[in-house]
């Protein structure tokens, strides 16, 4: 119960702070306009499919290192959500990128800021984590 709650109130902060952050963004990251760009929520095995047909795809997972002990996706790379939203790591723009979180809604809210701020290409895995493992895809712990 207590992780539902403190993804519930990252998700919120996550969605005020990111209207908050983009202009402080666009200062760090001289170029950084707003544009619309793709981005979709893909279940599991469309992630799967993705992660086999879509070259040069970028797997990044946002949640905390503290949750990787519920296994991650292989090849994936942690990039916790505030280092993205505080600026102190920033993916590539030009690269499709797959995120994922434990359930969805981190990654999801962040997929929508990402997209609407220069990012080419983001997907978002539904469910996350969760959901992966529901559908007994394999994950490393």
């Amino acid at each position: 119960m207590k992780k539902i709650i403190a993804l519930t109130i990252s998700v919120i902060l996550l969605i005020f702070l990111g209207s908050q952050l983009v202009p402080a963004a666009q200062q760090k990251f001289p170029g950084l306009e707003q544009q619309d760009s793709f981005f979709k929520t893909v279940t599991p095995k469309e992630a799967q499919n993705l992660m086999e047909s879509r070259q040069g795809l970028l797997l990044i997972d946002v949640r905390g290192q503290d949750e990787l002990y519920e296994g991650y996706i292989e090849g994936s790379t942690l990039i916790p959500l505030w280092d993205i939203i505080k600026g102190t790591r920033r993916p590539p723009q030009n690269k499709p990128i797959l995120l994922i979180c434990a359930v969805g809604g981190r990654s999801l809210a962040l997929g929508k800021l990402m997209s609407k701020n220069g990012w080419d290409e983001i997907y978002n895995l539904k469910g996350g984590i969760s959901a992966w493992k529901k559908e007994k895809l394999p994950l490393k712990y």
